[in-house]
């Protein structure tokens, strides 16, 4: 009988070989890859309540269930975002959270998946490509050597 291969498994085995992450972070019920790092695991209640959080790792990959409430979804994604993890990668019931609230939180789709009769989304969030540095944001446009002791500010 051929080995049934989990449609999220492919994904997390990219990312994590990608990453290069030695400590990740998991939470959910997820296919985890026999190369990846030991992981640690979290549950929800323990994020939501930040009781007894590890330090912040490389990577975190969560999967959230389908009667999680969306202001939890929110929640939780933004904690791991923001205290425990560089870069995320969070599969969502697509009737969960929609699009903007997902991309306001600064994720980026990643995929679609079709598991169990339910419709889900894979989407990914990194704290180094979060936003490009501007072209203004540079010392050209802010000092002016030339006006020092010149003007009046």
């Amino acid at each position: 009988m051929p080995e049934i291969i989990h449609p999220f498994a492919p994904l997390i085995a990219e990312t994590v070989a990608t990453t290069g992450a030695a400590r990740i972070i998991c939470m959910g019920a997820l296919p985890w890859p026999d190369t990846a790092p030991a992981s640690i695991r979290l549950d929800q209640t323990a994020v939501l309540q930040s009781a007894a959080l590890p330090a912040r790792a490389e990577l975190a990959v969560a999967r959230l269930e389908a009667g999680t409430m969306a202001r939890e979804a929110r929640q939780l994604i933004a904690a791991l975002r923001d205290l425990l993890a560089q870069r995320l990668l969070v599969f969502v019931p697509e009737n969960l959270l929609d699009d903007t609230a997902l991309i306001g939180l600064g994720l980026t789709r990643q995929a679609r998946y079709e598991l169990e009769g339910m419709a889900w989304q894979a989407w990914s969030y990194d704290i180094r490509t979060y936003k490009s540095v501007p072209d203004w944001l540079n010392p050209r446009f802010w000092a002016n050597p030339e006006n020092w002791e010149k003007y009046r500010w």
